[in-house]
């Protein structure tokens, strides 16, 4: 079957192509390098208040804009696609992809309480961290560190009453976006399996402490919670476990895209330079060893956008071919051809390519850092092998 974009999708692209080229340009990327939370809530209320672009994959039911049978899962990886390609530091894999899919699968949520929050995500008001990692910073849905130590009303049942108060003790780390996050999604386990439950920013007992990335376009977090107050949210057990796999594969799919717009900003780059660079009276571009990088580099690219708009497809049903084996595909190709394409990137700019001053430096550090989100490369990997030798036996 053969795949192409529609002409609201080209729209949409050209749309958030001008809003990232317009808004995040490399002086306003670096400005925010040394903020506290390395992004501008300006931008990120005008990406859902005035381009709408937020809610796309987000179930109408809650507030966001995607319709039973259209998740948009294509149109999140244009958005962000766009955004990868100026390394825009705003929230939209943590608070979008992740605590926003999160809260799409909880499944019964008689409070409204996800509703609430999906609302403040649409119209950009409200950034949100989903917390599924261990101490160690290892994304570990089945194995969380952080536990529920009862409540005020029991309120540990398994059930869907989501008024019912209970308390988290535990340490999560390597946590997308938590210092600057308005609410919490955090992973606990219960004695009826692992749940999601609701903290607020500034409750009793959580404490977020920054940590030193690489990357300074995504800001990471150690978070303390100490008998801190939370609301349960959806059901325990395999639901919950779901929902924050249902939102790595989304998450995967975002961080896939991004490097796909970065690293074809990074050929445009590099074919520039190429072209106006002059060595010996002569383009650089014209050197065999300068072509042949630039060609791989190409080559490097459209697999990427290949492999990754087909998981984009896949989510969305078009394909029947499983999501999370097209997702980890992605994830696969991706996370080794955008460091590839950075280094090369550096090698073609030469002496330059690699100062302060070059903006080259910042889609290297984003390379290396995207590489170890959600699991990395290698998790990717283990999940394929399983699967391939599920299907063998």
């Amino acid at each position: 079957m053969e795949f192409d974009l529609t002409d609201e999708q080209r729209s949409l692209r050209d749309l958030a192509r001008s809003f990232a080229t317009r808004t995040f340009d490399e002086t306003a990327v670096r400005a925010q390098l040394d903020t506290e939370h390395g992004f501008d809530r300006d931008a990120w209320r005008a990406l859902g208040t005035d381009l709408g672009v937020l809610g796309l994959t987000l179930p109408a039911a809650l507030g966001g804009d995607s319709e039973p049978g259209a998740p948009g899962h294509v149109e999140l990886a244009l958005l962000a696609e766009e955004l990868g390609r100026t390394l825009a530091g705003v929230p939209l894999l943590g608070t979008v992809a992740l605590a926003g899919t999160a809260l799409s699968h909880v499944g019964d949520d008689p409070g409204g309480l996800a509703a609430e929050l999906v609302g403040g995500v649409v119209d950009g008001g409200t950034v949100l961290a989903l917390v599924a990692t261990d101490a160690r910073g290892r994304w570990s849905p089945d194995t969380t560190d952080v536990t529920t130590d009862g409540g005020t009303d029991g309120g540990t049942d398994g059930g869907t009453d989501g008024g019912t108060e209970v308390r988290l003790t535990g340490t999560a780390s390597h946590v997308l976006d938590a210092a600057a996050a308005d609410t919490l999604l955090v992973l606990a386990r219960t004695p009826d399996g692992p749940r999601l439950h609701v903290v607020r920013a500034g409750a009793e007992g959580l404490r977020t402490t920054p940590q030193t990335t690489l990357d300074q376009t995504r800001r990471l977090a150690l978070v303390r919670f100490d008998a801190t107050p939370a609301t349960p949210i959806g059901t325990a057990g395999a639901a919950a476990v779901a929902a924050v796999a249902a939102a790595r594969d989304v998450g995967a799919l975002v961080l896939a895209a991004g490097a796909v717009g970065a690293g074809a900003r990074l050929l445009e780059t590099s074919v520039e330079h190429a072209k106006g660079r002059l060595q010996f009276g002569r383009p650089i571009g014209s050197f065999q060893g300068v072509k042949h990088r630039c060609a791989d580099m190409l080559v490097a690219v459209e697999q990427s956008r290949s492999v990754t708009y087909h998981a984009a497809w896949t989510l969305d049903g078009a394909t029947d071919d499983d999501p999370r084996t097209a997702v980890d595909l992605a994830t696969v190709v991706t996370a080794a051809a955008f460091p590839a394409l950075a280094k090369n990137t550096v090698q073609v700019h030469g002496g330059i390519g690699f100062t302060w001053e070059h903006p080259t430096h910042l889609y290297y550090k984003r390379a290396v850092g995207d590489a170890a989100l959600l699991g990395g490369r290698a998790a990717a990997v283990e999940r394929l092998a399983a699967s391939v030798l599920d299907a063998a036996s």
